[in-house]
């Protein structure tokens, strides 16, 4: 996965524990009758890696199975393809096949950059294939048919986590294609209309999404890697602050379900709000206070349909680190090694019922390796137990 270009960047106190886990339990948003899918439990942690279907076999689920996961993001569409769409009866024996080698849940994964056109100006050699270069910015009004291939795509992954038992899909709305366009100005610039026109198609897409979604999977889980809600001034624009183009699709998706009352349940991951790295332990305790903060009141419009999830990305050790890891709030992190995140996957842990961690190879973390993920695997479990077995031995539980 190559990280959003906007967002790239031990509790020491029995205070400050208290603090994460009130402050967990605020930023939920869910009534205590509502009900999700009993298999994500008091608390759920997924690896997410870029992980690609083709490129999955059982000795690498086999090594997975051995961490302290519960779950894994897989593509079955690359973030760049432009093949015809996969029916899930394609999928499905891929991933019985899967479950011989690991108990984990598999959770598919779906690029919104299906949908997105090429921006020559970018100089990605990735986009320049006629598929992409045949529309502009986003594919908000269907002519160019890749709006259809992406709900299809969108279809079909959820059909496919219902039909295989696991709680939801994982999506991903990052512009790979065309960075420009989280510009709304620039987006209905590129797409020759009005600011207004191109918001308007843009919560007309969430919409569509959520109709699919509980169509086909009503009480799913829709884990979103960000949602962008942090950036409400991204673009002014005449003295108006305008978010992210990304963000006002969640906004249309979380309109219609609390409009016609869907039984979906949306996870907002913290790519951009939260981020992968911090200079230290209490820097992250900040950035989860300030996120509180500015979710608070999404979180009481949207209760019981949006909840906050936590991210955080590892590295082995600083000699490992290159290209992003190396540079920003990773290349200033106090953590030397992996065993130096324990006490801020505590923290993290502590802060949110779900939480993934990026497990990315510019930290030197390869987690389907036996001579790298056994390390993290150690680091990991240690802060799920400080974090969850704190309390004479109970865990804490943040979402109910």
């Amino acid at each position: 996965m190559v990280s959003i270009s906007l967002s790239r960047p031990a509790l020491r106190g029995a205070g400050l524990l208290v603090f994460a886990a009130a402050l967990a339990h605020s930023q939920t948003g869910r009534p205590n009758d509502l009900r999700f899918p009993d298999a994500l439990g008091g608390h759920y942690l997924m690896l997410v890696n870029t992980a690609r279907s083709t490129q999955m076999d059982s000795p690498k689920l086999a090594q997975f199975d051995r961490s302290p996961y519960d779950a894994l993001a897989v593509s079955f569409e690359d973030a760049y393809g432009t093949a015809p769409v996969l029916p899930p009866a394609l999928m499905q024996p891929q991933i019985a096949n899967w479950k011989r080698a690991t108990s984990k849940a598999i959770w598919p994964w779906v690029y919104l950059n299906r949908m997105i056109g090429a921006n020559v100006e970018e100089g990605n050699p990735l986009t320049k294939v006629p598929y992409f270069e045949r529309f502009h910015g986003l594919d908000l009004d269907g002519r160019a048919g890749a709006q259809s291939d992406f709900l299809q795509i969108w279809r079909a992954a959820l059909q496919l986590a219902r039909a295989t038992g696991v709680p939801g899909i994982v999506c991903d709305l990052e512009f790979y294609n065309n960075y420009k366009a989280y510009d709304i100005a620039e987006l209905a610039r590129m797409r020759s209309e009005t600011q207004d026109q191109a918001l308007s198609e843009l919560r007309q897409l969430g919409a569509k999404m959520a109709q699919l979604a509980v169509r086909e999977y009503p009480g799913a889980t829709v884990w979103f890697l960000f949602t962008g809600f942090t950036r409400p001034d991204y673009r002014l624009i005449d003295g108006k602050p305008y978010y992210l183009a990304a963000t006002y699709i969640v906004e249309g998706l979380l309109d219609e379900i609390q409009r016609d009352h869907l039984p979906l349940h949306i996870l907002s991951g913290g790519e951009v709000g939260l981020g992968y790295c911090h200079t230290s332990v209490d820097d992250l305790r900040q950035a989860i206070e300030k996120r509180a903060a500015t979710f608070a009141a999404l979180l009481e419009k949207y209760r019981g349909i949006l909840e906050l999830a936590g991210t955080m990305t590892l590295w082995s050790d600083r000699a490992a680190k290159k290209n992003w890891v190396a540079n920003g709030a990773c290349g200033s992190s106090t953590a030397a090694t992996v065993d130096d995140f324990v006490p801020y996957m505590e923290v993290l842990f502590r802060a949110y019922r779900y939480n993934w961690i990026y497990g990315s190879p510019n930290g030197g973390y390869f987690a389907f390796q036996s001579d790298s993920a056994p390390r993290f695997d150690a680091a990991i479990a240690q802060a799920k137990v400080r974090a969850y077995a704190r309390n004479a031995g109970t865990p804490v539980q943040v979402s109910r």
